[in-house]
């Protein structure tokens, strides 16, 4: 008989001993579909002085076990810290920190992509010099528009001021916007920016509360090199068109060092698909439309 797989999970901030209503939907899904699961204090294990705490609820296995992680982002050095906790008590994560960061770190996932997703630079922000940097490597957009997020995350909410910029050479609004988007990343940047040639994309409808252009995309997860869905990204919007083959896409993630991991496509406006980004499959969050008992089927199967 096969050993169990579990899914950990964030417990709730109010009740320890219930899950992060965020995920409970996910979580009921997962224990329908033959996980078992578990439950860890996701704020003592991102805060300063208490992370060495996170797990302690966890009882030891005599054996190792694998483990996914099913919740809010972790920057690297916080995932490390939960994999070392969790190895200590038999519990295996199925991403090692190397492998978390290979996809949840834009630059590092370039090395898998590079042929197939938007033309990009990036710098670290670490030096007061650092913007000034950037901007220098941006002059291969030419007058060319992009969009600029950190090494994670955009704010796609502030499209005009702070992710899009229409023309690459207007030095004074891309050093503005850049700057703009680390104020509001602030405590919460991830390590650097990154600036993408902005890419015409099939157009879906404009978000009813921001005001930001959706395009079509779509999030593939792959587990053990095996695609387990592809599901349309956004809620709003009507996704009239067929979904993409996915054969080429598989082929690609062959090559990608991780175990666990999604896989942002979007449709240009000629038809064919580029590679948005990947992501850590255990960060990565389900789009709204996707059926949870489907997907943690499939995830099942595929470990």
């Amino acid at each position: 008989m096969a050993n169990s797989i579990y899914i950990l999970f964030c417990e709730s901030p109010l009740d320890t001993n219930q899950v992060d209503e965020d995920f409970a939907d996910q979580y009921f899904s997962a224990k329908e579909n033959g996980f078992e699961t578990l439950l860890f204090n996701f704020e003592e294990l991102i805060s300063s002085d208490g992370c060495s705490s996170a797990t302690k609820k966890l009882k030891p296995k005599d054996y190792v076990v694998d483990t996914i992680y099913r919740g809010w982002m972790l920057t690297p050095n916080q995932y490390s810290i939960l994999y070392n906790q969790l190895l200590t008590k038999n519990y295996k994560l199925i991403n090692t920190s190397e492998e978390y960061q290979n996809c949840h770190y834009l630059p590092d996932s370039l090395k898998f992509i590079e042929n197939r997703t938007p033309k990009t630079v990036y710098e670290k922000i670490d030096h007061e010099n650092s913007i000034d940097r950037l901007l220098e490597k941006c002059k291969i957009f030419g007058q060319n528009p992009v969009a600029i997020k950190d090494y994670v995350k955009s704010e796609k909410h502030d499209w005009e001021t702070a992710c899009y910029v229409p023309n690459a050479s207007d030095t004074d609004i891309l050093k503005s916007s850049i700057s703009k988007l680390v104020e509001l990343r602030g405590n919460h940047l991830n390590e650097g920016i990154v600036v993408r040639e902005f890419v015409q994309l099939n157009d879906l409808t404009i978000h009813s509360k921001s005001g930001m252009p959706l395009t079509e995309e779509y999030r593939l997860f792959f587990c053990n090199k095996k695609l387990i869905g592809i599901y349309e990204y956004w809620e709003e919007g009507e996704y009239s068109l067929r979904k993409p083959d996915t054969s080429e896409f598989e082929e690609i993630a062959q090559r990608v060092e991780s175990n666990f991991f999604s896989m942002d496509i979007a449709r240009q406006k000629n038809g064919e698909f580029i590679i948005i980004e990947l992501g850590d499959g255990q960060v990565a969050g389900l789009p709204d439309k996707t059926n949870r008992n489907e997907f943690y089927r499939e995830l099942n199967i595929c470990c």
